[in-house]
């Protein structure tokens, strides 16, 4: 009898030390919280486009509500803590809201917060968060840039290897993208020489167009990658009035511009990331009862989270056959593309100057 009690005994503690399964809710409610406003044309409109993805999948099933906080970093708190109060079953928000979420994530157990975009310091047990790899994104991109201003037989194209990066500020995340476009760039065309600059700002498009017009009349770049958000859309502009090349960021940013054809025509691709299928993805593993809190991911080419939109005419046959064989290696561990995430600020900065233009 003593031994049957004992086996009892450890097989109940057995059972009680397994992690509890996560129930598949029968509805819920979503919240997305936008830092910033829609209409840029990449980041934020592909978040809302993810919500309404997961209003399409899940019908009656979900009800959605998003709301924009413009540049008001002091709304981002009581917008978490609104959303948390009110009971929602999941709140979507970026990596804006970082400092935020830590504070007001704990508070509220219950709901489970899914930043994309970036981690938390420490793990968060109903914190899901999501990075993407921005490194791959410009690595994409400068392994376009640098085959096509090697290029021959473009008019457009002057010979003098140079291409061109816009920053909205420099920050991690927007250096990640610049030393991912340096490494691809180097990876086709070992001499390539790239000119940078940050906007310090993500909305400021005349900005952008200045910076840009002088990447590409002063030092003479063929072609201007931008990760500066709604500001990014200047690089456009400025491509239009010179007859350069520019490359999209965030979503296929040439599809945005139907009614202006000299733009898209020079917009030789945009690397998307696509926060789009990341929360609907998020989302269906929420409603498959999976249990997501805590877990830190960090996504990119391998997970269809980064890709190339489609190439323009401009771009030649031969040319997107080598680009695809850049995605297949990345998906193959074939390259090791560097990260501002791992660099100090010191090899950051030794590493853009390497290839500075305007050294």
């Amino acid at each position: 009898m003593k031994r049957f009690a004992l086996l009892f005994a450890v097989a109940l503690a057995l059972v009680l030390a397994l992690p509890l399964a996560a129930q598949a809710p029968a509805k819920a409610s979503v919240f997305l919280l936008i830092s910033g406003n829609l209409g840029d044309k990449g980041f934020n409109d592909s978040a809302k486009a993810g919500l309404d993805m997961i209003k399409a999948k899940y019908g009656a099933k979900v009800t959605t509500k998003y709301t924009e906080l413009g540049s008001d970093t002091a709304k981002m708190n009581p917008a978490l803590e609104d959303a948390g109060a009110e009971g929602y079953s999941v709140v979507l928000c970026s990596n804006n809201f970082n400092s935020a979420i830590t504070q007001i994530a704990p508070l509220y157990p219950n709901t489970l917060f899914v930043m994309y975009d970036g981690w938390t310091k420490e793990a968060i047990s109903n914190v899901h968060a999501i990075q993407f790899k921005n490194n791959e994104a410009g690595y994409l991109a400068g392994a376009l840039a640098g085959l096509i201003t090697k290029s021959k037989g473009d008019p457009k194209i002057n010979g003098d290897n140079v291409i061109g990066f816009i920053g909205g500020r420099e920050l991690t995340g927007i250096n990640d993208f610049l030393v991912g476009y340096i490494s691809g760039a180097q990876k086709v065309n070992p001499t390539v020489k790239v000119i940078f600059n940050y906007v310090n700002s993500f909305t400021d498009t005349a900005k952008a167009k200045d910076q840009s017009l002088i990447q590409f009349n002063s030092y003479k770049a063929d072609v201007v990658y931008h990760a500066a958000g709604r500001a990014g859309l200047g690089a456009f502009d400025a491509a239009v009035e010179t007859g350069k090349y520019a490359i999209g960021v965030d979503t296929d940013q040439a599809s945005l511009f139907g009614n202006e054809p000299a733009k898209t025509a020079l917009i030789l691709t945009s690397t998307m990331k696509r926060v789009d299928l990341t929360l609907l993805r998020a989302m269906d593993r929420f409603m498959s009862g999976e249990a997501t809190g805590g877990k830190q991911e960090y996504i990119g080419v391998t997970e269809g989270a980064i890709a190339y939109a489609p190439f323009n005419k401009a771009v030649p046959a031969a040319m997107q056959k080598d680009l695809d064989q850049v995605v297949a290696d990345i998906k193959a561990n074939k390259v090791k593309i560097p990260s501002a995430f791992t660099m100090s600020q010191d090899e950051i900065n030794k590493f853009r100057d390497s290839v500075n233009a305007a050294k």
